[in-house]
């Protein structure tokens, strides 16, 4: 069963696995580019690099720039590989054997159905979250120091240990949807569900845990007139308290302060109005748990997949 599984899959298997070394091998040597030059960078900020001429430290800066610019963009196209694991690898898995007849042969012979169906999920099965485990640690590593993956839809997706659910999820849609019998009806249906499975994902994956909030001062407030990223976490939101707990936008906060060189509040003004800022976020500590979450909702939705090939291949495959 194991070579006569390899014998079905292979170009299958080969062509994702080529692509997968290409997507990594950019990403390492792009990594590789991003830390030398930070490493110049940190050099000339901390003043030890006081001897580096002056055009290196802004050529460092440039090569920072540019190379983590091209990193995110390919790493959104790396949210592509699920979609194509659960086309050619999963999609096909049954529907062609049904489609083919060939399933009859293999039922003739000794190998039981339970077993021919566990070899061959569980070989796709391991190679699906191998390299999802090794596309989600080359990204995470890339982006050390650059972008943060909490928060940034690209890349969460991408990093860590949640690629590799991801990976084995799109599989079993596509293996799912190959019992509709027609190989090329299969592979449509994957290619339509499955964005729509990983978009229902983007909404529900701000609301795994309620946010936290925080009310801070001038001293510890997010600045900017509408602040998106910040070390302590996933913000959400960005308002204002005046004195008497009325919540103002960050506009409305700006014409409190009266401040004709800022349209929004300032930590002068802060100390100066009593206005307090309210932050809405998740902290930074909750990404791993964010990670687990969507880990669990992608294997247990695998899994019951899983439960429905095996019992219509079991009992109803015909």
């Amino acid at each position: 069963m194991l070579w006569l599984t390899w014998r079905q899959h292979r170009w299958q298997l080969i062509g994702v696995a080529v692509v997968v070394a290409v997507y990594c091998g950019y990403l390492v040597y792009a990594g590789l580019q991003a830390h030398q030059a930070s490493q110049v960078l940190d050099a000339c900020s901390s003043g030890s690099g006081a001897g580096l001429p002056s055009p290196s430290c802004e050529s460092a800066s440039s090569t920072v720039n540019d190379v983590h610019s091209s990193m995110i963009n390919v790493v959104t196209f790396g949210n592509l590989l699920p979609l194509a694991v659960g086309m050619f690898w999963g999609a096909p898995l049954i529907s062609r054997e049904l489609e083919q007849g060939t399933y009859r042969l293999t039922f003739t012979q000794t190998v039981s159905r339970r077993r021919w169906l566990a070899v061959k999920l569980g070989i796709l099965s391991g190679a699906a979250a191998l390299l999802g485990t090794v596309t989600g640690a080359v990204v995470s590593w890339s982006q050390q120091g650059a972008n943060e993956p909490f928060g940034d839809d690209r890349l969460f997706s991408q990093a860590g240990a949640v690629p590799a659910a991801t990976w084995v999820f799109a599989l079993l849609t596509g293996a799912t949807l190959g019992l509709l019998r027609r190989t090329t009806a299969a592979i449509a249906v994957t290619l339509v569900a499955l964005p729509l499975v990983f978009a229902g994902l983007l909404f529900l994956r701000p609301h795994y845990l309620p946010p936290a909030e925080r009310l801070v001062g001038g001293s510890a407030m997010i600045q900017g007139e509408a602040p998106s990223n910040d070390p302590r976490g996933w913000l959400f939101s960005v308002s204002y308290l005046d004195r008497t707990g009325r919540e103002l936008s960050p506009s409305a906060a700006g014409t409190v302060c009266a401040d004709p060189a800022n349209t929004f509040p300032s930590p002068q003004c802060l100390d100066r109005t009593g206005l307090r800022q309210r932050i809405v976020y998740h902290p930074t500590d909750r990404y791993p748990w964010f990670q687990l979450i969507e880990m669990g909702i992608l294997l247990t939705a695998a899994g019951a997949m899983a439960l429905v090939i095996r019992w219509r291949v079991s009992r109803h495959l015909v």
